[in-house]
């Protein structure tokens, strides 16, 4: 298995992906803790005033404590709690960072609200929502944990049914996700993320859902070149190698006309947000 018929491929379709998606807006995956939980807020005079941050908390982790004031969040003023709560339902489920001003003791400081995992953002440049809950009495590690939730995730439903696979692939996807958040250098774990990615993108493209195909091919060839980098050994190349002749295969097979529908709506939509 030669690593530069590898390299090849990755050139190919990140030529292709950056023509193709770069016009797409994705959210990351697993959106599940709130970029505001954890903050008890109050009206006052001069902003919104922090009463309480929860230990743990998005806030917590960015520095915020009681007693600062929220000036400004991603560069819109604050002054009541309607102000507040408007922006929060505008971000709910879409942001995974959102940069705030806050004054504290007469003085403005610039802050960034951050949920996402560090480890994974480090290791795989993906933000991706880090786990926020683990069973009580917990025996096994937590990465062993949710890579089990994973593995058990993938069990085929007894009956056919793509919504029940889909359902099964994001839910493997999540947990993998959150096992990596613990053991982010692990290219098994990787490498499961990455070929669920992949069979999604198939059952997608299967269906008729070519956006969504194309979408969850992106992802799956992202942590492919992620563990390319990251290892030399020839079982997880050819592995590598592999998938991504298959999903070759896969996108030789969608018509052009599907692909350039696909980019034109989403250039529309572009130019009307502009």
């Amino acid at each position: 298995m030669k690593l530069r018929g590898i390299l090849n491929i990755i050139r190919l379709y990140t030529i292709f992906f950056i023509t193709v998606i770069s016009l797409c807006v994705f959210t990351s995956p697993c959106l599940s803790q709130g970029i505001f939980s954890g903050l008890i807020i109050s009206e006052k005079k001069d902003g919104i005033k922090i009463v309480d941050v929860k230990s743990g908390s998005p806030g917590f982790g960015a520095g915020l404590r009681a007693g600062d004031i929220v000036l400004e969040i991603e560069g819109k003023k604050t002054k009541k709690l309607e102000d507040y709560v408007e922006i929060s339902r505008e971000v709910k489920g879409k942001k995974v960072e959102i940069p705030l001003v806050i004054l504290r003791e007469g003085v403005s400081y610039d802050v960034t609200i951050k949920i996402y995992s560090i480890p994974i953002f480090q290791h795989w440049k993906e933000k991706i929502t880090k786990p926020i809950e683990l069973p009580p009495g917990l025996t096994n590690s937590p990465y062993e944990y949710w890579v089990g939730k994973g593995n058990r995730s993938l069990i085929r439903p007894e009956r056919e049914d793509s919504e029940a696979e889909v359902a099964n692939y994001n839910k493997a996807i999540k947990y993998f996700l959150n096992g990596l958040h613990y053991q982010p250098e692990s290219i098994d774990t990787a490498l499961q993320i990455a070929n669920s990615y992949h069979e999604l993108g198939n059952l997608h493209v299967v269906n008729g859902d070519i956006k969504e195909g194309i979408i969850n091919y992106r992802k799956s060839i992202s942590f492919y070149a992620g563990c390319h980098e990251k290892t030399q050994k020839e079982d997880y190349l050819s592995i590598i190698l592999t998938n991504l002749q298959e999903i070759e295969k896969s996108l030789s097979g969608i018509e052009s006309d599907s692909l350039e529908t696909v980019t034109e709506s989403k250039r529309k939509s572009v130019r009307i947000l502009q």
